[in-house]
């Protein structure tokens, strides 16, 4: 940055802040006269546009009235007759002044019937599609409308007054427009040649954009000012009045005022270039900007040759005290003359100059005698000023690699070289060898060396300080050539202790280097301090490696402590009393036992007596011999609540091998053991399902033909005769080894339900007329359905079987009377539900609750009150299978089932079924809506391999109408099939038959004929035979046992619509 001197600072400065000063000034002047002209045009410019739309409003506000009195005297006579009409226009020719374009008349389809001045030349034509003629027919109303290309000869832009005709009943009869050409000698079209200044104009547009008015006739009708090209505009479509500056479209700066017409959305601007508004101002500008530079170059021109006469004996008077240092004698002696201010100060420079000279011979002087002394005080201080330097560098140093080093360079910055080295004794202490070197040594191959051997080999013999003037003449030296460039040598022992422990050796290569005797000294204390530092650095590294050790086995500890407290098992250790001296966290947590509750007990406090005394005496007699026991214990916690939990108990010894503690860790299986019972109930239900099934499967063949022939007897036998009587008992118990048979079915899960969205309540008003016939009369009996529907997916004969099997235990419970209870709502299941019960999901559950004030069970009873053949009942008079059937039906239809109950206060039974809120129940249909179908004449093949039921399905088929081939197996079947295939129209197999299953032989009947109708029965459900693959979904099935009317209905569906 270039550096200005005074005359130039005041030069540049007073000129140019001046001128910056007279700048500020100007511009605020400038300022102040353009928003002063700005808001005096603005104010102008908006009365002006004001006052026109005043004037504007009222001349269309009186061309409007002019029109509505013209038309009042129209008649229906003058537009049935043209002339007569035109003579009526003719007469209010005086209004063609303000009606430029003409006035016209159109009859109520939009038809011209006369008009002026054109007379009768368009009469006829249709005006209909003019927006003007629409508005004012649509709106009845009077109106004007917006500008559109005139249908005249001219075709100038125009708008058109309107004003409706109605007949006395009030009806539209003609429309009356008077029209204005803008662009004509008009009240609006003098707006466009207004002049505002030079430039500035008028212009009318739509809040729509459309242009009324403007100077350029081109743009009228035009909408060509985008949204945001010109934003006051904007402002003023959206309800702004006033004056702004703004761009318009075009680009250009225009002072714009706008107004709003308050007869039509129309609104009045006025732009006046923004040039012209601040012509006046910018002239004076200018002329400013032509005179400031001007004055400032006449300023810095008077400043210039002002100071250069004033400030030349100063100048002088600086040039010589810059080349003062050069100058000697008189020449430093400044030479002025005159009597102003700057004469007097040369001559007081002249003084100073004098008087500093003397006294800078006087400082010469004294300092060399100081120099001298100094030479002389460091020259004796040299050695202990380096020796102390080097004693705190060594105490510094603990590390014994970065201490050689430190111990090498000191030594030889003491010497004065920069050879030097150190041997250390090997581990053996047999041998030493070359620690650290630097210099010559750095480059020479070094051997290990025995004691006497070398410089080093004889110091460590000697003990003491050995020194030589030339190494190459020695006859004690090493056998090696390249050692020879070494000249003086000196070394002193490293000890720890008396023991010589290393060597510290320095040289030179310089000839006639001779060590004095207070470098020698020098050399042996800085040995004796470096022996020091070693033994202390070997010390400190003996420490920190017993500090490393301590650390890593106290992070050990901690570690297992954490791991210990940590520990998701709990953890017990005791003395051999079996006193509890510790316990973890989660002892703690599980146990509900803080640690200052638990220390000083024995685990006794948690016993529940269950554990006999022969296993706590196996237990201590393992853990006293030194041996480990396992086992599980079922404890109890502080709250009362019992847990299991398994255990591995081991001794602790101390290092003679003493037993000193037991350590126990335990874990807590309580979930485990409800698993497994689980696990166990489950396989259990299992394995008896599959024999309950196997037995169903049979049963229902027995009573196939039980139910069908009772049924056929009940039909053919007359009301109120004694087998008529006997075949209703046959059937009533036939149907009670039915629903048998769905309990036992539905115990093994392979009964078919059939779940659809039912309401709860419904199933629990059918159950309430059913109970009373299963229960006593000393049993009161009462329902409560929820308030809410309580829609479930269930099958509804199955959730009758659970209340009807609840309602017997209940009434085999209360054999002198009581009440049963049955009670619908709404649950929700959460986590703790969960936890407590150890099943479930977390959800909403329609929840039916069953008392009864029976007897009760205790806590045995009921925890296996849902396992099969686990009976209450005494005398052989229960089967055990009703609460396992209820169990297996709820599990099936993902349900849940709990009992409480206490003895002598009543059992409770609660039934969770997974709740579907917002679905809607479908109302079940009852079994009695069904009729017997009609008989029919189609030939029906059987195969059936058991003889009762092939022989039933024959004479039913038969008593209805239909012709029967029988078949006793699969292969049967086929052969009669391929004999009468074109008689049969329905063939019927049973599932499972010998030679060939039913399914087998619909395969090979197919492949001859696809037509054909096929209807499957079986014992067991529609889920078996499909899980086995002996049937697909979507055939056609029927499970036994079934009646005629079933069997007979069946067969008509198939035939009617299926295969």
């Amino acid at each position: 940055m270039p550096r200005f001197n005074f005359k130039t600072k005041v030069t540049l400065f007073f000129p140019l802040a001046i001128t910056v000063a007279l700048a500020a000034l100007l511009f605020l002047i400038y300022s102040f006269f353009q928003n002063y002209i700005k808001e005096t045009i603005s104010s102008q410019q908006y009365q002006t546009v004001s006052v026109l739309t005043e004037d504007i409003d009222r001349r269309m506000a009186a061309c409007q009235e002019t029109l509505v009195a013209v038309a009042r005297k129209i008649n229906r006579q003058m537009l049935a007759d043209p002339k007569l009409a035109l003579t009526y226009l003719q007469h209010q020719d005086e209004h063609l002044l303000s009606f430029n374009n003409g006035m016209f008349l159109f009859d109520q389809q939009g038809k011209m019937v006369a008009e002026l001045p054109l007379g009768l030349q368009r009469t006829g034509k249709d005006y209909s599609f003019r927006d003007y003629f629409k508005q004012t027919v649509s709106g009845r109303k009077p109106i004007i409308s917006d500008p559109y290309v005139s249908s005249q000869s001219h075709q100038h832009p125009a708008i058109m007054f309107t004003a409706p005709i109605f007949d006395k009943d009030g009806s539209l009869m003609a429309v009356l427009g008077g029209s204005v050409d803008l662009t004509a000698s008009s009240f609006l079209g003098q707006l466009a040649d207004i002049k505002i200044g030079k430039t500035g104009y008028l212009f009318l547009f739509s809040s729509d954009r459309l242009m009324v008015l403007h100077p350029d006739k081109k743009r009228i009708m035009k909408k060509d000012i985008p949204a945001g090209v010109n934003r006051l505009l904007d402002k003023a479509i959206e309800g702004f009045e006033g004056t702004g500056e703004t761009i318009n479209s075009r680009g250009l700066p225009y002072l714009s005022s706008f107004k709003h017409l308050k007869t039509k959305n129309w609104i009045l601007g006025a732009n006046f270039p923004v040039s012209e508004a601040y012509e006046a101002v910018n002239k004076i500008r200018n002329v400013f900007l032509l005179v400031l530079p001007i004055f400032s170059f006449v300023l810095f021109w008077f400043m210039r040759s002002y100071l250069n006469r004033t400030t030349a004996p100063i100048i002088k008077l600086t040039r010589h005290v810059e080349e003062l240092p050069a100058k000697i004698g008189e020449e430093r002696i400044f030479r002025i003359d005159g009597d102003d201010e700057i004469a007097v100060l040369g001559q007081a420079f002249n003084e100073l100059v004098r008087d500093n000279d003397h006294q800078r011979n006087n400082l010469e002087t004294d300092l060399d005698r100081y120099e001298r002394a100094e030479a002389q005080l460091q020259s004796q201080n040299a050695y202990l000023q380096a020796l102390h330097e080097t004693t705190l560098g060594l105490v510094c140093r603990l590390d014994v690699a970065g201490l050689l080093q430190t111990i090498v360079t000191r030594a030889g910055a003491l010497l004065g070289t920069d050879h030097c080295y150190v041997y250390l004794k090997n581990a053996a202490g047999t041998e030493m060898e070359m620690a650290f070197q630097s210099g010559i040594y750095d480059q020479l191959q070094h051997i290990t060396i025995k004691p006497g051997q070398g410089v080093a080999g004889r110091i460590w013999n000697t003990g003491e300080l050995f020194h030589i003037n030339d190494y190459s003449r020695w006859e004690g030296r090493l056998p090696d050539p390249e050692r020879d460039l070494l000249k003086g040598m000196a070394g002193v022992p490293l000890k720890s202790g008396d023991e010589v422990v290393g060597v510290l050796g320095v040289a030179f290569l310089e000839e006639g280097v001779l060590l004095s005797d207070e470098q020698l000294d020098v050399l042996v204390q800085f040995g004796e301090l470096a022996s020091i530092a070693l033994e202390n650095a070997r010390l400190n590294d003996e420490s920190r490696r017993e500090l490393a050790e301590r650390k890593k086995a106290e992070a050990s500890l901690r570690r297992l402590s954490v791991a210990v407290e940590q520990s998701p098992v709990s953890i017990v250790i005791t003395d051999t009393n079996g006193t509890i001296e510790y316990v973890n966290q989660h002892f703690s947590t599980l146990t509900g036992y803080s640690q200052e509750e638990i220390i000083g007990q024995t685990p006794r406090i948690l016993k529940t007596g269950e554990t006999s005394a022969e296993e706590y005496k196996e237990l201590w007699d393992t853990i006293l011999s030194g041996g480990e026991w396992h086992g599980e214990f079922h404890n109890r916690k502080k709250n009362g609540d019992l847990y299991w939990e398994h255990a591995h108990i081991s001794p602790i010894r101390d290092s003679a091998g003493r037993i000193t503690h037991f350590v126990g860790l335990k874990e807590d299986v309580t979930e485990r053991k409800h698993l497994e019972g689980q696990l166990r109930h489950s396989q259990k239900m299992d394995a008896i399902g599959q024999l309950a099934g196997g037995i169903a499967n049979d049963f229902n063949n027995i009573l196939t033909a039980i139910i069908g022939y009772s049924s056929i007897m009940q039909l053919k036998l007359p009301d109120g005769r004694v087998l008529k009587n006997s075949a209703d008992q046959i059937a009533a118990t036939a149907e009670r080894g039915a629903r048998l048979t769905q309990g036992l079915l539905a115990f093994s899960r392979t009964q078919t339900t059939n779940p659809v969205a039912v309401d709860l309540n419904e199933i629990l008003h059918r159950v309430h007329q059913l109970l009373p016939q299963l229960i006593s009369k000393d049993i009161n009996l009462e329902i409560a359905p929820s308030s809410q529907t309580l829609s479930v997916m269930v099958d509804s004969m199955q959730i009758e079987q659970v209340l009807m099997n609840l309602a017997t235990n209940a009434r085999d419970a209360l054999p002198n009377g009581g009440s049963i209870t049955i009670n619908a709502d709404v649950a929700s299941i959460d986590s703790d539900f969960v936890l407590a019960m150890g099943f479930g999901q977390p959800g909403e559950y329609a929840r039916l609750t069953f008392t009864d004030t029976g007897e009760g069970m205790d806590e045995e009873t009921v925890k296996h009150i849902f396992e099969p053949f686990y009976t209450t009942k005494g005398g052989g008079t229960g089967t055990g299978l009703g609460l396992a059937i209820v169990y297996g039906i709820i599990k099936k239809h993902h349900g849940y089932i709990t009992c409480q109950s206490e003895v002598g206060a009543g059992t409770t039974f609660q039934i969770y079924l997974p709740f579907m809120a917002g679905a809607t129940a479908v109302a079940e249909k009852s079994e009695n809506e069904s009729v017997l179908p009609d008989r029919r004449v189609d030939l029906v093949l059987v195969a059936e391999d058991d003889d009762a039921a092939r022989a039933l399905e024959k004479e039913i088929l038969e008593e209805f109408g239909y012709s029967v081939l029988e078949a006793k197996d699969g292969q049967q079947a086929l052969e009669i099939f391929k004999r009468n295939s074109d008689r049969i129209d329905l063939i019927i197999l049973d599932v499972i038959m010998p030679k060939m299953k039913g399914r087998e032989v619909y395969d090979a009947i197919r492949k001859i004929d696809p037509s054909m109708k096929f209807l499957f029965c079986s014992g067991y459900s529609n889920e078996v035979v499909i899980g086995q693959g002996d049937l697909e979904k979507g055939m056609n099935y029927l499970a036994k046992p079934f009646t005629p009317k079933e069997m007979l209905m069946k067969i008509r569906e198939v035939l009617d619509n299926g295969h």
